[in-house]
């Protein structure tokens, strides 16, 4: 599941179109709620009651008038420590672990992603003695399920195929392409896919072309959030929670659909 988005104060002021030391002379005024995260940042859910109070914070703040609050009260972290159990014998690392087993490094992750190496017993980091001595007769198995190349993530992919049919492929291609089912990924780097040499070289030119296409489609009929402000000549926070409002999600790319957003125009504006 995606992390909700959140702001620091110079991200929140042009959210919602504020300057910066408004912001903070805002918040304390009382105006503003404090960060509710860490107390550095607000939660998305926090920013989204603001908008509608643009017209009162500037007017405060014009005057000059209003009381401060108190400073928020640190939230005290757990700080909890894990022990960890004695162990008997040499614990290989993983870089230790594939030199022992004559396995590039990259291999021992992806054999523990497919379930051909157990996952770590020791301090969830490292392989007791016991767990590596079972695995010498499973290198070839391992060799073999694995592969020789570490595949390509998202990024690498698109300028793999880029270079292959010559067109403007970029990684929301690849993402769509797997989203297709027409790219399995054949294991993940830092929970990010990674897709074999072949399977991006075997891929039909036809259906690169035509999703690229349809990107550049979209593209040309529809706008950024930003550029959907911009449009309407509000701030970034007013159109985002105006949008919400009314049913209207981002598509692709996170953008909105042209025609939607000079729906929005026409229609009656936030008040």
């Amino acid at each position: 599941m995606a992390k909700e988005r959140d702001f620091g104060p110079h991200q929140l002021a042009a959210w919602l179109g504020l300057e910066p030391r408004q912001v903070r002379r805002a918040q304390a005024r009382g105006l503003i709620l404090p960060p509710d995260i860490d107390d550095e940042r607000w939660s998305l859910t926090l920013a989204k009651t603001l908008p509608d109070r643009l017209q009162e914070i500037a007017a405060a703040l014009s005057v000059g008038q209003g009381s401060t609050t108190a400073p928020p009260t640190p939230v005290r972290g757990l700080g909890a420590t894990r022990s960890s159990r004695t162990v008997k014998g040499r614990v290989f690392g993983p870089i230790q672990l594939a030199k022992w087993l004559g396995l590039e490094n990259w291999q021992v992750p992806r054999a523990v992603q497919h379930g051909l190496i157990p996952p770590p017993d020791v301090d969830d980091k490292r392989w007791s003695h016991a767990v590596a001595s079972t695995l010498p007769d499973r290198i070839e198995e391992i060799r073999a399920a694995v592969g020789d190349h570490p595949g390509l993530g998202s990024i690498k992919a698109a300028e793999h195929l880029a270079q292959r049919t010559q067109l403007d492929v970029e990684r929301v291609d690849v993402q769509a392409l797997a989203e297709q089912g027409l790219l399995k990924p054949v294991g993940e780097f830092k929970g990010h896919p990674m897709y074999a040499l072949r399977d991006l070289d075997n891929l039909p030119e036809e259906q690169i072309i035509t999703t690229v296409r349809e990107r550049h489609a979209w593209v040309e009929k529809s706008l950024t959030t930003k550029e959907a402000a911009a449009f309407l000549g509000w701030p970034v926070g007013k159109f985002e929670v105006d949008a919400e409002r009314r049913g209207m999600l981002p598509g692709s790319l996170g953008r909105y659909a042209r025609t939607d957003v000079e729906g929005l125009r026409d229609g009656p504006g936030l008040t």
